[in-house]
């Protein structure tokens, strides 16, 4: 049975890991919810994806594009176009163009309303799908609810999020590409998946053809739309900092705190070896209570998220701040080893001194 009472003198490390993990588990959920949303809006299945962009813009209509493999009827073929700004009083926001046919199937989380239909896409109908946070751009005529994009109006048929999680969608838009006839853009560009890859070249030949037509040019792009450790940091500097601050402090702190377990512990590990413990014996048992006390920080550190993550989620419901059990111990262990090395060095002092000298307080 464990005593507690002779763990007093790891409180100190027993606090400073408990803050480590807390706050490295809240970060850490920001992270990977953001790949995760990545994940969800960009994840095409297994079919060939190519990435292509007309040269100037005003020149190629979207009609046009999605003519070009109403052509093709063989293969599951999706086209997407991005980003298309809608610009408000004070902010701008972005969406994306969709067009598929031949069977292709890409669901959407829908919220309120429902999904695009084969035929409405198919048929060029002006339909939009909205994501919750910019339900606030959506408004009713004659009982239908619609959204504009430039001078375009489409008519909203569904809601995009989910009210059991935040989904890579509830910022953008959605419609059919199809059903516009605004111009491709220089700044935006073009996806194919297509599930063919003769037809993939004809297609994309024949998009060639299309922009001499136009009196501009086609080029493909070296996109690759995985997910970017980089980019997910950038996007979140505020959070990183803070994680940096705390694992600049959190070392700190742990040697600090070891340190000064360390020098508590000197006379015990005296006492022992005066009455005959070896030195790995004595190792063993600094180590026990090393390992305890950081299980009982990563329990408190994980509980205190849970906690406080209804509050969190108020303040900042953009995020769900789930747990992530597996990085928060992997996170642990790396901390765990670095102030082992903090734990081992007085030890292996400590095993060249007389007993006397330790009981003393000394480690020379």
């Amino acid at each position: 049975m464990i005593s507690f009472k002779k763990y007093k003198k790891l409180t100190y490390i027993i606090t400073t890991f408990t803050l480590i993990v807390f706050t490295f588990s809240i970060v850490l959920s920001i992270l990977v919810l953001s790949y995760k949303n990545k994940e969800e809006v960009n994840n095409i299945s297994n079919l060939t994806e190519k990435y292509f962009k007309f040269n100037d813009s005003n020149n190629v209509t979207f009609r046009e594009v999605c003519e070009i493999v109403d052509n093709y009827n063989n293969s599951q073929i999706y086209l997407e176009y991005e980003p298309l700004p809608k610009y408000l009083n004070n902010d701008t926001i972005f969406g994306r163009g969709i067009y598929f046919k031949n069977g292709f199937q890409k669901s959407f989380p829908i919220l309120e309303g429902r999904d695009f239909t084969k035929e409405e896409i198919e048929n060029g109908e002006k339909v939009a799908l909205v994501g919750v946070n910019f339900k606030d751009e959506v408004f009713e005529e004659n009982n239908e609810r619609f959204f504009t994009i430039g001078e375009e109006k489409f008519k909203v048929i569904g809601i995009l999020g989910s009210s059991e999680r935040q989904t890579g969608y509830d910022n953008t838009f959605l419609f059919n590409l199809k059903s516009s006839d605004e111009f491709s853009d220089t700044r935006s560009s073009w996806k194919i998946n297509i599930e063919n890859n003769e037809a993939l070249k004809n297609i994309l030949n024949d998009y060639k053809k299309l922009a001499v037509n136009k009196n501009t040019s086609f080029s493909l792009e070296d996109i690759k739309k995985d997910f970017n450790l980089k980019e997910a940091l950038n996007e979140y500097k505020d959070f990183i900092d803070i994680l940096f601050l705390v694992f600049i402090i959190g070392i700190l702190n742990l040697i600090i705190a070891i340190y000064y377990w360390i020098k508590k512990s000197i006379k015990e590990i005296g006492v022992r070896k005066a009455y005959g413990a070896s030195n790995g014996k004595i190792v063993i048992h600094i180590l026990k209570q090393y390992l305890i006390s950081i299980c009982i920080a990563l329990i408190m550190g994980v509980s205190l998220h849970l906690l406080l993550k209804r509050l969190l989620i108020y303040m900042f419901p953009e995020f769900t701040f789930d747990v992530y059990y597996q990085s928060i111990i992997f996170i642990t262990i790396i901390f765990m080893f670095i102030g082992l090395i903090a734990v081992l060095i007085p030890l292996f002092k400590a095993k060249k001194v007389k007993p006397i000298n330790i009981m003393k307080g000394k480690l020379k």
